[in-house]
Formats: C-alpha cells, sequence, structure tokens
C-alpha cells in the first residue's frame, strides 16, 4: 500500500488543511483575517461566501437548429433556476431573455447570425438580490446544431473600481481571471514599451515620472530612475528657449482637461545634442479640479523639422524664380525705353535743348533700372537666422516698394499703416518671404483685376481669431495683415490651408509650402497667423507678433551660450 502524501494537517476537522501552500484563505470557504490598518502587509482578496453561488463557471447547452435545447449542463440550468430535465426541449433564446429581458435584442443578432463562431458581452443589470453581473455568451455552429456556453466574467476596466472588488472577486475562478488579465496587460505593455520608437510615460503632477518607457534614455541621457525619483529634471532637459511656451501649454492642459500636442527641443544631459520631441500629453484632473498627473508619449521628430526647414529653402527658390521673372520684366522694359531714347537722341544731334532733357530721363531710368537689380541680388543674397530690432511699419514699407514691383499693373495696390512705431524683434528676411508668398498667393485668387492693402496695426488686447495657428502673441501685440478682393478659400479648405503640401493649385503650380512657413515663422516667432475668409469676397490673413520688450537680443545670446552681449548692438532707432 502506498504512503499517504505528506499534507498539512486539518486541525480543526472541516476537511480543509491548516496552512494550505500557494493561497492562504481562499480555499477554506471564508475570508482571512485582514491586517490591522498599521500592517505592511498586502491586503488579501476575500474568499468564497455564499454570494458567490450566483457565479457561473461554464455552463453549456446544445441547441438544435431552431434554438430547442436539446443537451444542457447542470450549472447552467441551476442557473437558470430550474432542473435541467425540464428545461429540455424548450427554446434557449426565450429562457435567457426570461431571465434577463435586457439581453433579448443582443441574443437575436447573435441567434441569427451566419458566423460558424461569435462572442457577446452580456451586463446583468444590479438589483434588489444581486449586484451588476457580466458574463459571455459564446455560440459555435455547425450544420443544424449549436453549441452555446455561458460564463461568468469580470466587469470592464471602467466598471471594475474599488467598490466592485468584494462583489467581484469572491470566487476563486474571478481571482484566476483577473490574475490572467493582469499578466496580459503587463504582457502588453512591455511588448508596446519595447517596439514603440518614442517614449511613453505618465507624469506626477510635480513631473516626476510613475512610469516612463527606456527610450527615455535614449533621447535626454538621463536614466529611467533618476527620471522616477527627481522632479526637477525635466525641466533641466528641456531647451531653456521653450521653456515658457511650455508651462502655458500645460497650463492650457490643466485647465481645459485638453490633450495638447506640441513640438519642443530637449538637451541630451550627456551630449549637449538638441533633439526636437513632438508631444501629445493628456492632464489627469479630478471632479474637484485637482491635477493628478499626466499621461503622454514622445516622438523623436528631429529629422522631420531638419527636413522641414531644408523643404522651407526649396519653396523659397521657387517663390524667387517667380519674383525675379516679374522683375527681369521691368528691367527689360526699362532697358527699351533708354535704347529707343539713345538712338532717338543720335538722330537728333542738333537739338540741345531736346538733348539734355533727354539725357535727364536716360539718367533717371537708369537709376531705376539699377535698384532693380539690386533688388533682384538682395532676394538672392537674403540670409535666414538673424534677428534684429525693428519698427514694424518701416519693414512694411520697404516690402510695399518690392510688391509694386512684382505685382501686375490691373492690380490696386495700397498701403494703410498705423502712425504709432511698432517694435518688434524677428528676422526680417523670413518675414520678406512669407509676405511675398502671401501676396502671390493674393493675386492668383484676383485673375482679372482686383486690390490688395498691406495694412499694420497695434493691439493692447487680443480681438477674436478665427483658424488660428501658433501661440497668443504677449502683449502688446503688433499685427501685419495682407487683405485681398479675391476669390476666397472654401470653408472645408480653411482647417487645411497651413498644412505641409496641402494645395488647391494644380501639381505643376505650386509646393503647399507657402502657407506652411508662414505658419512656422509665425510659431518660431512666439506668435500666431490667422486667416477670415469668405467665398468670393476675398481673404484677409494676419500675422501676429508680439512687439519687443528690447529683453530679446540678450535672453537669446544667453540661450545659445554668448557671453558677449556687447559686440552686436541690434538696436534701431525709430
Amino acid at each position: 500500500m502506498a504512503d499517504k502524501p505528506n499534507l498539512p494537517a486539518d486541525t480543526d476537522g472541516d476537511g480543509v488543511p491548516e496552512n494550505s501552500p500557494g493561497e492562504p484563505g481562499l480555499l477554506r470557504g471564508r475570508p482571512p483575517e485582514r491586517p490591522s490598518p498599521d500592517s505592511d502587509a498586502d491586503i488579501l482578496l476575500p474568499g468564497p461566501t455564499a454570494d458567490a453561488k450566483s457565479w457561473l463557471e461554464c455552463g453549456w447547452a446544445i441547441l438544435d437548429a431552431s434554438g430547442v435545447v436539446t443537451k444542457m449542463s447542470d450549472d447552467l440550468a441551476a442557473w437558470l433556476e430550474q432542473p435541467a430535465s425540464d428545461l429540455l426541449g424548450r427554446n434557449f433564446w426565450h429562457l435567457l431573455s426570461a431571465r434577463c429581458g435586457n439581453w433579448r435584442e443582443t441574443t437575436a443578432r447573435l441567434q441569427s447570425g451566419n458566423e460558424s463562431f461569435d462572442e457577446v458581452k452580456l451586463l446583468r443589470p444590479a438589483d434588489a438580490s444581486h449586484g451588476p453581473e457580466w458574463f459571455s455568451l459564446e455560440i459555435t455552429k455547425t450544420g443544424n446544431t449549436s453549441a452555446v456556453r455561458l460564463s461568468s466574467i469580470l466587469p470592464p476596466l471602467s466598471d471594475l473600481e474599488e467598490g466592485a472588488w468584494d462583489e467581484s472577486l469572491r470566487t476563486l475562478s474571478a481571482q484566476r481571471q483577473l490574475f490572467v488579465r493582469l499578466l496580459r496587460a503587463e504582457a502588453q505593455l512591455k511588448t508596446l514599451t519595447e517596439r514603440w520608437p518614442g517614449v511613453i510615460f505618465s507624469q506626477r503632477s510635480d513631473l516626476s515620472f510613475r512610469f516612463v518607457s527606456a527610450k527615455v534614455e535614449e533621447i535626454t541621457g538621463v536614466t529611467v530612475s533618476d527620471w522616477q525619483a527627481r522632479p526637477q529634471l525635466f525641466w533641466d532637459v528641456v531647451h531653456e528657449g521653450d521653456v515658457e511656451e511650455l508651462r502655458l501649454q500645460f497650463k492650457q492642459a490643466r485647465q481645459t482637461a485638453q490633450p495638447v500636442t506640441c513640438t519642443y527641443r530637449i538637451r541630451h544631459a550627456q551630449t549637449g545634442r538638441i533633439a526636437y520631441v513632438l508631444e501629445h500629453r493628456q492632464a489627469n484632473v479630478s471632479r474637484g479640479g485637482l491635477l493628478l498627473g499626466y499621461e503622454g508619449v514622445w516622438l523623436d521628430v528631429t529629422r522631420q523639422t531638419l527636413a522641414e526647414k531644408r523643404l522651407s529653402s526649396v519653396a523659397w527658390k521657387e517663390t524667387l524664380s517667380i519674383l525675379t521673372m516679374g522683375l527681369a520684366h521691368d528691367f527689360s522694359n526699362v532697358m527699351a525705353g533708354i535704347h529707343a531714347l539713345s538712338e532717338t537722341f543720335l538722330d537728333q544731334e542738333g537739338a540741345a535743348r531736346e538733348l539734355s532733357d533727354g539725357l535727364t530721363l536716360i539718367r533717371k531710368n537708369a537709376q531705376h533700372a539699377s535698384q532693380l537689380v539690386h533688388r533682384i541680388i538682395n532676394l538672392h543674397q537674403g540670409k535666414t537666422g538673424e534677428r534684429n530690432y525693428y519698427n514694424l511699419n518701416e519693414l512694411a514699407t520697404e516690402i510695399a516698394d518690392l510688391i509694386r514691383k512684382v505685382i501686375p499693373r490691373r492690380m490696386q495696390f495700397v498701403t494703410e499703416l498705423t502712425a504709432e512705431p511698432l517694435p518688434v524683434y524677428l528676422d526680417s528676411v523670413e518675414l520678406r518671404q512669407v509676405v511675398l508668398n502671401l501676396v502671390l498667393n493674393a493675386v492668383d485668387a484676383m485673375p482679372q483685376a482686383g486690390r490688395l492693402v498691406l495694412r499694420t496695426a497695434g493691439f493692447s488686447e487680443l480681438p477674436p481669431m478665427s483658424q488660428r495657428q501658433g501661440v497668443l502673441p504677449r502683449l502688446p501685440a503688433a499685427c501685419l495683415s495682407i487683405q485681398d478682393t479675391g476669390c476666397g478659400i472654401k470653408p472645408r479648405h480653411l482647417a487645411s490651408i497651413f498644412d505641409p503640401f496641402f494645395t488647391t493649385k494644380p501639381v505643376n503650380k505650386g509646393s503647399g509650402l507657402g502657407l506652411y512657413n508662414a505658419r512656422l515663422f509665425a510659431e518660431k516667432h512666439r506668435g500666431a497667423i490667422t486667416v477670415d475668409s469668405t467665398e468670393d469676397v476675398g481673404s484677409t490673413f494676419h500675422i501676429w507678433l508680439p512687439q519687443a520688450d528690447f529683453t530679446e537680443a540678450e535672453t537669446e545670446a544667453r540661450e545659445n551660450g554668448n557671453a558677449d552681449l556687447t559686440g552686436n548692438n541690434n538696436h534701431k532707432s525709430y
């Protein structure tokens, strides 16, 4: 006779050995003792109780083509509260509807479906005798026979709140389900974080990380453990030039509880390398308005950002070729006049008075031609990347002089400049490129004739803005507007016109980068671009910029690590 296995002793005669290994208290049919509030021990889930009788482990039934029960398990019959013998020959779907009326529509779809296998999740609402219960109903169809299986399942995550734990986890089956769900979720999260090309994170309200994927160390040079323990690290790696704007974005995320997407620079803690990250951030806010933390992702978009800058250069070269053709045409007309006058006065050598007047006109036209040549040279030699202090009115006047030379004569062009000076700190070459792009778009929108207005204005308070791209500028603000009386923009296009490569022109007529470059200019200068447009009436583009307070140059030099601020006086007089 074989020896009995060495089992733990049953000390109280209830048939269940004491100190059963693996799951203390869960096999004994009663809840384990709860630890005291001061204990560090994990709180154990309650064991099975009489309430667990409503849990259906795995009930099954065999049905004929009309849904009549030909065989049924005792567990399912007990759940239906009738003997299995009494249920044979009855319609299974009617039995389910009688047990839970709100299942009728769902089970009818399941019964009439043509799939060989189907599954639905069903909720049995709470009543006076039980709390809410969730079930999985599966059906397999083979010929004229169907097999159905009904099993209790845990509620979805959204319903599995603190108050539902005691009601939902009273059986070993439910506890095993939860354990499997946790393992599956952990495995899926691990796979996602390892394969995701960016960073996935969960931040506390102090900006330390509850969780962050390992990719963060590659981008920032800071270890995961340091990220989780040191809140101030976040602002240490964010480029100082983007800190202020990023804080405003966080404030917006907290106040609106809406996701925020933005791009900013971070500096690698070990190498000093600057990277551009695209961040999507969602604030978690309590019902009382308390900030609990953030969830979000990072993507390294450094290569994309560099490519966009190169594309901007390509787009400007395309615009430059159009402008050069217009200037060259004017130059040809001027030189033709000089040539004609020269021939005329060669034939009239005796007319001294006429010769003197003609030579004066020749000199005037020659000077005009020289100015056109210089404009062409300036357009080709202008380099972006250098900011300076300017009066926006003076820049607008210079640009207006160029606009008059490049737009068709059928266009009426006027300027409406404010009398007050508008100090701005910007890249004048980039501004000129943006304005000329907008002007060319306006010309295309007025193929027959029209009126073009270049306008400046100052604002101590911002008016309502439509179709805004960029950030609200610091007050007081300056605005440069380009208005046309063209065909306008279709309403369905307004949300997309500032996207890269969006264009309504033929493929060989436009790159779709002009308005995108205008958006980048506004964002780079801590401002915005907006548009007001009515179809068949015209459009007005507004470039909004913060007025300079004359600290920008020092801030920029400090950000670039330039300690010598005396070698370049960037102030212009007004």
